[in-house]
């Protein structure tokens, strides 16, 4: 069964891969990546040019791209055959969890239905964080999974903390799963206290020796242990904020006009042969470029601070919305919420899967929290740290692809449940009360084209 869904998750990716590769000219993130890994592979350390460092990238992307560089030379399609594999192997490590969880019929829905989605298949061809965040958070799980499950033992938690910490150098939001994990671990109440503490202690060592170095090397070389400068811009932008476009009566800094001057990003961005060292001009202004495009009221709280000043500012900005338009904000959070459960991807086309298993969450929670205390923990653990997420920040497709595979598993673990038959009272009212949740959320909340 195992060989089956790696293989049958496999071949399209590779296919993919090397059918139609995704340059790094098509997307903002890719560029900006492939610009910092250049330079860690020519010895100028993470930024975005030779004195210019930068902490508004989660470092492991660029770091493990950069090890590609400087061994066989900046060649992306190696890279992306590499992603390949590790998108491949997500499939064959849900399979495992749900057939440890709920059988063999289980293990191979799960598995196959992850090997075939194909959001997951078409991210694999992209140099984004999705495929090897997915891939850190699905064995952050099986090790859990097995630890629960009282299989293994000794430094297994210690392990599991410095894949979380891979994971958090990939997304930060990952550490939110690992507060989760703690609260997992304290209820484990067949464990003693010492194993209990010892558990979190090691789990917690491992997380914290990931992560460490990269805070280090901000303290020293940004002047501030942050662990990233793109939260106050995302906490800011995307719907926390009144601010309109920036109009004739705004006043732009020079480096601004003369930034877009140099590189206009719709013009890069709309071809495929662009060198990402054209914007680097852009990726120096990070992150008060975006905010340059609105009036004047945000210009002037932004003009003149370093990166990691105006972080720290749009922080402020933001929870000074909050505060001011609680009821609004509470409103577009509950919105952002709900769109987890939205059929599309990422292009706006209906993702037939996802269709196919969301409206079997609910069950599937129920039945998967009944079938194993190992499986389910982790797993609705994670989701649950990803809405709270979605909740505080804003959905977007991306965010929901790394974590998808868990949505597979608890829809196939709910739908294999339907297909038993002989639903209990308590079952059925779980699979009637939640089927028409996505269903209104799809009517009034669908975004994209037409077509999707």
């Amino acid at each position: 069964m195992i060989a089956i869904v790696f293989l049958a998750a496999l071949i399209p990716r590779v296919v993919i891969t090397l059918a139609a590769p995704h340059p790094p000219s098509a997307h903002w993130d890719v560029a900006h990546d492939v610009v910092i890994a250049r330079n860690l592979a020519q010895g100028n350390g993470f930024s975005n040019e030779p004195g210019h460092p930068t902490a508004f990238r989660y470092p492991l992307v660029p770091a493990v791209l950069s090890i590609f560089f400087r061994i066989i030379g900046e060649r992306y399609i190696p890279f992306l055959l590499f992603q390949s594999l590790l998108g491949a192997l997500v499939a064959p490590a849900v399979a495992c969890i749900g057939a440890a969880a709920g059988g063999r019929k289980l293990g191979l829905l799960s598995g196959l239905l992850v090997a075939f989605d194909s959001e997951l298949i078409s991210v694999s061809r992209m140099m984004l964080s999705e495929t090897i965040f997915s891939f850190l958070l699905v064995i952050t799980a099986l090790i859990f999974f097995v630890i629960m499950e009282g299989r293994g033992g000794g430094i297994l938690p210690l392990v599991a903390g410095f894949v979380l910490g891979l994971a958090a150098l990939c997304r930060p939001v990952a550490l939110v799963w690992g507060a989760l994990l703690v609260l997992a671990l304290l209820l484990m109440k067949t464990w003693t206290q010492g194993r209990r503490a010892v558990s979190i202690l090691l789990f917690s060592v491992g997380c914290m020796a990931t992560v460490t170095p990269w805070l280090i090397r901000n303290r020293i070389v940004m002047g501030s242990l942050v662990f990233s400068t793109s939260g106050g811009v995302t906490l800011w932008m995307f719907g926390h904020n009144d601010a309109g476009p920036a109009g004739p009566e705004t006043v732009l800094p020079d480096e601004f006009v003369t930034v877009n001057r140099m590189v206009d990003p719709k013009d890069y961005f709309s071809g495929s042969g662009g060198d990402p060292a054209r914007m680097v001009p852009i990726f120096n202004m990070e992150p008060r470029y975006q905010v340059y495009s609105y009036e004047q009221s945000a210009v002037d709280r932004i003009a003149g601070l370093d990166e990691v000043e105006a972080d720290l500012e749009l922080n402020r900005m933001a929870l000074e919305y909050v505060r001011a338009h609680p009821l609004a904000t509470l409103a577009y959070s509950a919105g952002s919420l709900m769109k987890t459960f939205t059929y599309t991807e990422m292009n706006g086309r209906m993702n037939i899967l996802l269709t196919l298993v969301m409206p079997f969450l609910l069950l599937g929670v129920y039945m998967l929290m009944r079938a194993s205390r190992g499986a389910s923990l982790p797993i609705l653990s994670c989701l649950l740290s990803m809405l709270a997420v979605h909740l505080l920040f804003y959905f977007d497709h991306r965010f929901r692809v790394p974590y998808q595979p868990f949505l597979m598993l608890v829809g196939a673990t709910g739908l294999l449940r339907l297909l038993e038959g002989n639903l209990s009272v308590r079952e059925r009212v779980l699979l009637f009360c939640w089927m028409p949740i996505p269903v209104i959320v799809n009517y009034f909340l669908l975004q994209g084209t037409q077509s999707g």
